[in-house]
């Protein structure tokens, strides 16, 4: 008999034989009944198939890519292409820890279909025949090959995540952080080293991303089986009040035990879970309500997931006084040695003009700046203005400056002949307190132009929900952020002179001795120095969308396991991931 047949590669880049699928291109499985002879067949199988891959050229087997072929092929090699996670026909030990660690794969934030979850099962089911005479070396060669590309795939994937940035339209496969130490990994794996505790070293290492974690899996397992239906798009009929009242039922802010009228009780719900969720305690159902309520249990689970993939994108650790902003927040920190020095409520940009998440760092303070309204805004929304009336400039303030910079009366220059793309004026407004910017600028370098800035609408620090900015970021505390900068300068810049700057109308340039690094990031799960987690909402649709990229092929195309009954209490969470049980 011969004990080896092999799968051609009908295709020079594509090896897919297919299960049962019938394709002619694939050849009859190779089967041993002799238990003493598998692991040799399988080795032989294995020595064969795997001298022969292009490793600069992508593999698929049985529909699923192989991202890792070049380190597997190494290791393979360095062990004479033995197999790995079986010994005669059964999977070891530490082929039962990857399966089980792919099987879990979510308490990471990531998806078991990704590690080839469904096909290792089939092969591995169908490798043996119901008798138990005969084995299937070909699904056992193949299941030692998916078993491999599992593990190296999710050691780059708990470690660097799946996409290039949080605003990447494709999954990404991102090795470069491992090359050099992948395939030790795996010896190490074989020389008995726990699974496990191989894949806990390679996450991130912050604090958030852990207590992020933590709290994700306290959800899902609470709400194990709990099934919490979709409310109706259309909001202006009983069934969707209906559907909301079921919905603040259970998550503890609808008292039906209360005698007022309906409307009042549910005008008195949504305050509780929009007080819940930091949004304005209006009791109305507005925008931001409205997506909130709408969030499911899987929502709130795919939320914080991919929560932990930014942080898998995040530098493995921040400088020893840096400054974080987060977005969906509306919130400033000041961290040195860890510690928390500082923060503020911000102002952030609107939908239409999101602040950018960027890099930089934070070298000068600018008392009394003037603003010089950029273009967009200039043709956009002031120079209409200035066409019905040019007195408007002079109520706010601004000055109109040429080509070269000189200040030119308005009265004098034909605003209506000018528009979009034909604008050969730009605004400034002049310092003061009623300047846009406030008293106070502080400058860091950046290719979108924005900056954090004092405002003279301190109004808006009132609101839950600080979405209303150009795209630049306005400060609350902006003095204490200043008292900080100058704090390590305080031989030429005393606080106490800084201060009478502050009172005076002039313009001074305060450069910083030691500039502040600056992170602008966007974390829709913030946590707080005592790990405890928020749930913000996704203002700008950045987790809609990465939810796409990373959950659509599975939620399309790919075969779920079956969800487990429950008959425990169901738990929920409000925006802290406090405890509510519903029965």
């Amino acid at each position: 008999m011969n004990r080896i047949l092999f799968l051609s590669l009908f295709i020079p880049w594509l090896w897919s034989c297919g299960i049962n699928s019938g394709d002619p291109a694939a050849e009859k499985p190779v089967v041993e009944e002799d238990p003493e002879k598998i692991n040799l067949a399988i080795d032989e199988f294995l020595n064969d198939k795997i001298k022969s891959w292009d490793t600069s050229k992508t593999l698929v087997l049985h529909g699923d890519t192989l991202h890792a072929t070049k380190w597997m092929w190494t290791f393979y090699k360095t062990t004479d292409f033995k197999h790995a996670w079986s010994d005669q026909g059964k999977r070891t030990a530490t082929g039962d820890s990857l399966y089980a660690l792919i099987n879990r794969a979510e308490d990471y934030g990531l998806i078991p279909e990704d590690y080839h979850l469904y096909i290792i099962d089939s092969l591995y089911n169908h490798a043996f025949d119901s008798a138990g005479e005969s084995y299937n070396i070909t699904n056992l060669a193949q299941t030692d090959i998916l078993l491999s590309d599992a593990f190296f795939t999710f050691c780059v994937h708990v470690s660097a995540g799946r996409v290039m940035t949080d605003t990447s339209e494709h999954r990404s496969w991102k090795p470069q952080r491992l090359d050099s130490i992948a395939v030790s990994l795996l010896q190490n794996v074989q020389r008995k080293e726990s699974v496990t505790a191989i894949i806990n070293l390679l996450e991130p290492k912050h604090r958030e991303y852990h207590a992020v974690k933590r709290h994700m899996n306290e959800y899902r397992k609470a709400n194990e089986g709990v099934i919490w239906d979709e409310l109706p798009d259309s909001k202006d009929t009983m069934r969707f009040l209906e559907a909301v009242k079921k919905r603040l039922i259970i998550t503890g802010h609808y008292d039906s035990l209360s005698t007022e009228k309906d409307s009042i009780k549910l005008a008195t719900a949504l305050k509780s879970f929009q007080k819940a969720r930091r949004l304005e305690q209006d009791g109305k159902m507005g925008r931001n309500t409205l997506i909130a309520l709408k969030m499911t249990i899987n929502s709130y689970v795919q939320q914080m997931a991919i929560n932990l993939e930014r942080w898998r994108l995040e530098r493995p650790e921040f400088a020893k006084r840096y400054m974080l902003v987060n977005l969906p927040a509306f919130n400033m920190r000041v961290y040195e040695e860890d510690t928390l020095v500082m923060e503020s409520r911000i102002v952030c940009g609107a939908v239409k003009t999101q602040t950018p998440q960027l890099d930089s760092k934070m070298y000068e303070i600018v008392l009394y700046p003037y603003w010089n309204v950029p273009y967009s805004i200039a043709w956009k929304e002031i120079l209409p203005l200035v066409k019905r009336d040019t007195a408007y400039l002079r109520k706010h303030r601004y000055e109109v400056l040429d080509r070269n910079g000189k200040v030119v009366n308005p009265n004098v220059i034909p605003w209506k002949k000018y528009g979009k793309g034909n604008l050969p004026y730009r605004f400034r407004q002049k310092i003061g307190d009623d300047n846009a910017l406030g008293v106070m600028k502080f400058e860091f370098h950046n290719k979108h132009g924005v900056y954090m800035h004092d405002t003279n609408a301190p109004s808006y620090f009132r609101r839950e929900t600080r979405a209303y900015s150009h795209g630049c970021m306005r400060l609350e505390k902006y003095m204490n952020l200043a008292h900080f900068l100058i704090r390590d300068d305080s031989v030429r810049i005393p606080k106490d002179t800084f201060d009478l700057w502050t009172q005076r109308d002039t313009q001074r340039r305060v450069a910083l001795r030691k500039p502040l690094p600056i992170h602008v990031r966007y974390y829709t799960c913030d946590v707080d120095t005592g790990n405890v987690v928020f749930v913000w909402n996704d203002i700008y649709g950045r987790d809609e969308f990465l939810i796409r990229v990373i959950y659509g092929e599975s939620n399309r195309n790919r075969k779920k396991a079956p969800a487990k009954p429950t008959t425990k209490a169901a738990l929920f969470y409000d925006s802290r991931l406090k405890y509510s049980y519903c029965s």
